[in-house]
């Protein structure tokens, strides 16, 4: 928990997160007052949700570039050694620092979102208003996408370290695998990374699972990516 703790203050510090966080929600409002203002008319619940859901792209970047500073700045080594503690559980302690920031970071953006977009919807789209029942789980489904999108980002920072390297991972990860598999199988690009993201934010629909087997794809990648992080820092040199 002390490791935790300290890496935790240390993100803050740097105002890493402040930026990111300022960042993710500008888009987030951008996006929401684009899709909302000049899409056309959004007359069907399904179009008023892909409205509000956004994308976690910024939350991705955020772990990974959380995470690689470390390695950028040559900060690990030292941190490792003065923990006394080994590189792996140093290594986790980081992650698990970088989502509890990312957790807030994602329920700001999700939150700036639906302030603004929820009453543009009521006041410029006909149709039915978009309800507790259905905003709710629609606003859980952003917190957790972008709460997992940072453990991925993160995960793949600590397994890359090189923070350029690790960028274009996350690029290729989200962008560049679903549309080689889409080519292959269309329903397998659901169980990617980013078409789980996709579901849990309703830009996408009619897919090939539902909401809860989403999160859980997206979940078992994330903590895949963040074991594989942690058993290979266990295995490298300190410098």
């Amino acid at each position: 928990m002390t490791l935790v703790v300290g890496e935790v203050r240390k993100l803050l510090t740097i105002r890493t997160a402040l930026w990111f966080g300022l960042a993710s929600v500008a888009l987030a409002v951008l996006n929401v007052v684009i899709v909302s203002l000049a899409s056309g008319t959004l007359d069907e619940v399904s179009e008023k949700e892909e409205a509000l859901g956004g994308m976690p792209l910024l939350l991705l970047f955020f772990g990974l570039v959380a995470v690689t500073a470390e390695y950028r700045h040559h900060t690990a080594a030292p941190a490792v050694l003065m923990s006394g503690r080994d590189p792996g559980a140093v290594v986790a302690a980081r992650l698990v620092a970088t989502v509890v920031v990312g957790l807030g970071l994602a329920v700001v953006t999700t939150g700036a979102s639906f302030a603004l977009g929820v009453p543009i919807l009521a006041a410029h789209h006909p149709g039915p208003d978009l309800t507790a029942a259905q905003l709710i789980p629609l606003a859980g489904g952003c917190v957790l996408a972008g709460f997992l999108s940072v453990l991925v980002g993160a995960a793949l920072g600590g397994l890359v370290r090189n923070q350029i390297a690790a960028l274009v991972a996350g690029i290729v990860v989200y962008f560049v695998a679903p549309s080689l598999i889409g080519m292959i199988n269309t329903s397998a690009v659901d169980y990617t990374p980013f078409g789980s993201v996709q579901v849990l934010t309703r830009g996408v629909h009619g897919a090939a699972h539902s909401v809860p087997a989403s999160a859980l794809a997206l979940a078992a990648w994330a903590a895949g990516l963040a074991i594989l992080a942690v058993f290979a820092e266990r295995r490298r040199d300190l410098g």
